[in-house]
């Protein structure tokens, strides 16, 4: 049966942190004395994060209550571009910047990643870019993250969603290097006609 409810009645909303950024060059600190900040530039063009991130942060106690967990939302909340992103444990002892807002369900009706579709959804993201011709720096609260209405689905239909989001994603990169084949091909063969005169 779906409903509709709150986005504060099935997460818990916290903010990610504001720490320094550092170098994990120096030989005599241990590998394990950092953790990796992600932040908005650490996502492409498609909202990936990046598989290469190195370690940015020099570790503190405080930092380890906010280790991301899997299946954890990020949101980011700051800037011209609002996006969602499911984080599963692609990277150890991470935390997320001040930008985001870090999601967490708490109700077990909810497939994350049937959410996360949910806030990057062009409808969704209507309510949010309304920000973007009233403020400066545009933002997303958490009251006002927290007060976004959800439907709510059962998980049957929520799971199939998200299989057809899948799909489409791929079809998507399929067409992308189709595209940079074509262009490819095109290129070297119209720079070889030129260089040979026919």
């Amino acid at each position: 049966m779906n409903y509709h409810c709150k986005l504060k009645d099935v997460v818990k909303i916290r903010s990610g942190m504001v720490v320094p950024k550092t170098s994990n060059k120096d030989e005599r600190l241990l590998p394990d004395a950092f953790v990796r900040m992600i932040g908005t530039s650490d996502f492409d063009e498609d909202l990936n994060l990046r598989k290469d991130l190195e370690p940015n942060v020099l570790y503190k106690d405080s930092i380890s209550r906010n280790f991301l967990q899997n299946n954890e939302i990020l949101f980011n909340a700051k800037g011209n571009r609002f996006f969602a992103y499911l984080f599963q444990n692609e990277y150890k002892n991470a935390i997320a910047s001040a930008v985001f807002l870090v999601l967490t369900i708490v109700d077990e009706n909810i497939n994350p990643a049937y959410l996360t579709w949910y806030l990057n959804h062009p409808e969704t993201l209507k309510i949010f870019n309304a920000k973007k011709t009233s403020q400066t720096i545009p933002s997303i609260t958490k009251q006002e993250l927290g007060e976004l209405e959800i439907p709510i689905p059962d998980l049957s239909t929520q799971e199939k969603i998200v299989q057809l989001d899948q799909l489409k994603k791929q079809r998507t990169q399929i067409l992308k290097q189709l595209a940079a084949s074509q262009e490819a091909y095109i290129n070297a063969l119209t720079f070889k006609t030129i260089r040979n005169g026919k």
